[in-house]
């Protein structure tokens, strides 16, 4: 039908994509500017030991995206190609059904996390009775929020597929910042990590609640539809793998923090967590790229797939633009960063960490491209198979490392596994769509410079010297970007647009 074709035309244009992409790195962006400034006032307000427990309660909830199960994801995929085709009332039934089971596997989840939390509490973590009683109850209360969590992924599926990512921040970005806030202003009445956890299951049950208003705004279709057990099959064909990968990727990427907590301390786990927490916050970037891209991803490989390999290039150079700088910033003056932030006794436990750690935050974002094209042409077994095999060797290296160079071997395990996991993706996709071969042969001078602040890595060079190389670095990356990722129709249009842009400000 003209309209429909009409309507999949404007959920696919750049345009349309890059307008999405702002509107999330936006509405992540301010929440992690947030945290930032809120994080000095946590670590003063709930101590060290139980501003440790609170990064692992975050964590906590990050491991409850196991139980969605790849609906999310694949709820997305599957509005796409029945908005494709015009019918949108076989997509609402799909989208009523994934969640009322998500809303049980959420139930299942919550009880599951909470027997685990449990064991972890009373089994592994030296704490004081009186503070193991707190955090038991306060991670109680926490797993109540699981079923909130998973449909949460669901909802934002669906307003993933319809572009809606405007409303949808400017409900979500408040409400993230929340996570931050709300501890803060408690605390001073509410002195326990308890109410803590309990404003944060509140702020996610009102995000559950507009968000499914939203749903309804985009999908009216959603009022009539219905439970039906024939959709559940394509949901559980595509999200199966995804759920492999949810299960490996949430584990490798938390589990250092425990082993540390467990095996180190309480402490020590907060000044490996703390840093860490800070790298993750560039994931905002290719996150709310490959928001608005997987989409695009899936018509293009249809259509063309030397479109669809293009595209991996095009967003892997906007990330890189976007990351690389900052990181290289983070690794070249982790110390004085983190002394500013967060005091001098702090920065010296932690400062290491970053160093460490930001030699890999390029590859991790950038892996997120590779991961979504692999999805978007319907190979999610190929990311799973992945995921798991570098987490089974993930695991005997962290624990190696960690027994021989404490919180910064974990680190060092960390950045080795995001380096080895991009390149094997790469690889992947480039076997499963020739065209993407020519294009990551384009991505190598820039990718192989971000390894180059390895060099002064632990270096006690002066910090005129430091910023010497750095700025080198920098500028080295640029221009390999610029004239080895880029073709010339493409400098040559950022050129234009970049002089109109000057024009206008004129």
């Amino acid at each position: 039908m003209p309209g429909d074709e009409g309507r999949l035309q404007r959920l696919t244009a750049p345009r349309t994509v890059a307008i999405g992409a702002t509107w999330n790195v936006l509405g992540r962006a301010l929440p992690l500017l947030v945290a930032v400034a809120a994080t000095p006032f946590l670590i003063d307000g709930l101590g060290v030991t139980r501003w440790g427990i609170f990064t692992l309660a975050l964590s906590l909830v990050g491991l409850f995206g196991i139980f969605d199960f790849g609906f999310g994801r694949a709820i997305t995929r599957l509005i796409a190609d029945r908005l494709a085709t015009g019918d949108e009332a076989q997509a609402a039934c799909s989208v009523v059904t994934g969640i009322a089971v998500l809303t049980l596997l959420g139930l299942l989840g919550g009880g599951v996390m909470a027997a685990l939390a449990h064991l972890y509490v009373t089994d592994l973590l030296d704490l004081s009775p009186a503070l193991r009683q707190e955090v038991l109850i306060a991670l109680y209360v926490l797993c109540a929020s699981a079923p909130l969590v998973i449909l949460n992924a669901a909802l934002w599926g669906v307003l993933s597929a319809f572009q809606r990512f405007g409303a949808a921040n400017l409900v979500i970005t408040p409400i993230t910042a929340l996570y931050y806030l709300g501890p803060l202003a408690i605390l001073p009445f509410f002195d326990s990590l308890i109410a803590v956890m309990a404003v944060l299951v509140v702020c996610r049950a009102v995000m559950t609640v507009l968000c499914w208003r939203l749903c309804l705004q985009a999908m009216p279709s959603l009022r009539q539809g219905r439970i039906a057990f024939a959709a559940i099959r394509p949901l559980l064909r595509f999200g199966g793998w995804i759920t492999v990968s949810n299960i490996a990727f949430p584990a490798a990427l938390y589990m250092d923090r425990f082993v540390i907590a467990s095996s180190l301390s309480a402490a020590a786990a907060a000044y490996y967590a703390t840093p860490f927490d800070l790298i993750l916050r560039f994931s905002v970037i290719p996150v709310a790229v490959m928001q608005t891209a997987f989409p695009a991803m899936t018509t293009s490989y249809r259509q063309a797939p030397e479109a669809a390999a293009r595209l991996l290039r095009i967003s892997t150079v906007a990330i890189a633009a976007c990351v690389f700088p900052a990181a290289l910033l983070l690794t070249a003056f982790a110390e004085p960063v983190l002394r500013l932030w967060l005091g001098a006794g702090f920065a010296l436990q932690a400062a290491p960490v970053l160093r460490i750690l930001g030699l890999g935050v390029l590859f991790m974002c950038a892996d997120m491209v590779p991961q979504g094209l692999l999805d978007g042409i319907g190979r999610p077994d190929l990311n799973a198979k992945l995921t798991v095999a570098a987490t089974a060797l993930y695991i005997p290296a962290l624990l190696g490392l960690i027994a021989l160079l404490g919180i910064e071997g974990a680190a060092l395990a960390w950045t080795l596994r995001v380096i080895a996991t991009y390149a094997s993706r790469l690889a992947l996709c480039a076997r499963s769509l020739p065209p993407v071969a020519g294009e990551v042969r384009r991505l190598f001078p820039p990718l192989a410079v971000a390894l180059s602040p390895v060099a002064v890595q632990g270096s006690p060079a002066s910090p005129f010297l430091i910023a010497a190389v750095t700025a080198a670095c920098g500028t080295l990356f640029a221009a390999c970007l610029w004239t080895r990722s880029l073709t010339a129709a493409e400098r040559a249009t950022l050129r234009t647009r970049l002089a109109h842009g000057l024009r206008k400000e004129r």
